[in-house]
């Protein structure tokens, strides 16, 4: 390896560092190279749809929801000796809602990325386009249908004019096969899964690190600090509504946790409760119990 090459190749791995989080970039520790995970930015209101009509899915209907978020994209890559005087980074690229011709096309837009570098360091420009790029390329709208073939593969039938069809002998031969692209989806109820618990896991993430003004105390509080009420979005910080469910567990008028604000019915999920507030949850549930036996 020459010396430049390994020089730039450093600078570029700590500059990643610097830049992304260690959600977004993970360096390899025994080569030089890592992970790369990027999450879109997608429009608001984004629909997704998924389907299994294949005779061997065992998911035969249909599922449609409104998400914020999409598991990421992922790139592994290890950068050879040559790079990037003379050789591009070997990569694999993976994602769970992406059908194999699409993560193909992906695949042959970074190779184009590459040559358009010409010896320069080009895995920036790589996360910049999967992230920032991704759905105008691949032509990706709302509302995005995903149908789920017997293989596990992803047969996309939506705007993007883009198409894999299963054959008998499996989704190998449905596409210009790229031996960079990993596609692992077992079946559409592993899908839909995957897909509810990373934007449930994100809107939280998002909600936790932004400040909110609980509509008890009127001071600003940290999400994670916080309790949401998702039916009717009030926001409370947890220390007041320890408090406000104490006096009604102490009165005797409290049988859930109620949104506080007056004439609203929302209450929240023993989800949306937090470690600070398991212990008053118990109570709440031991004193809708104790409500129940005696009306009895």
């Amino acid at each position: 390896m020459a010396r430049e090459d390994k020089e730039a190749q450093e600078d570029e791995l700590l500059a990643l560092a610097s830049i992304y989080s260690e959600d977004e970039f993970k360096r390899s520790e025994t080569a030089p190279g890592g992970e790369i995970c990027v999450c879109l930015d997608l429009p608001p209101n984004f629909s997704v749809a998924i389907k299994g009509d294949c005779a061997s899915n065992e998911y035969m209907g249909s599922f449609e929801s409104i998400v914020s978020f999409l598991p990421p994209i992922i790139l592994n890559f290890e950068l050879p000796p040559g790079y990037p005087s003379t050789d591009p980074p070997a990569f694999t690229l993976s994602c769970k809602w992406l059908s194999p011709s699409q993560l193909v096309l992906l695949c042959q837009r970074l190779d184009d990325l590459w040559e358009e570098y010409a010896g320069e360091v080009v895995l920036f420009a790589w996360m910049q386009f999967l992230k920032e790029g991704t759905l105008e390329y691949l032509k990706i709208n709302s509302p995005y249908e995903i149908q789920v073939c017997e293989f596990g593969s992803q047969c996309i039938k939506n705007n993007s004019g883009i198409s894999d069809s299963c054959s008998a002998t499996g989704p190998a031969e449905a596409v210009i096969w790229d031996k960079r692209v990993i596609q692992d989806v077992e079946s559409v109820t592993t899908l839909i899964d995957c897909i509810l618990d990373f934007n449930e896991a994100q809107q939280k993430k998002c909600f936790d690190s932004k400040s909110y003004m609980c509509n008890i105390c009127f001071l600003e509080k940290l999400g994670s600090e916080c309790t949401h009420f998702k039916d009717c979005q009030h926001v409370y910080c947890n220390a007041c509504l320890k408090d406000y469910y104490t006096v009604q567990i102490q009165d005797g008028q409290v049988q859930a946790l109620n949104c506080p604000e007056p004439k609203c019915s929302s209450v929240a999920t023993p989800a949306q409760v937090t470690h600070k507030q398991c212990s008053l949850f118990l109570c709440v549930c031991v004193h809708s119990l104790m409500v129940y036996l005696y009306s009895m």
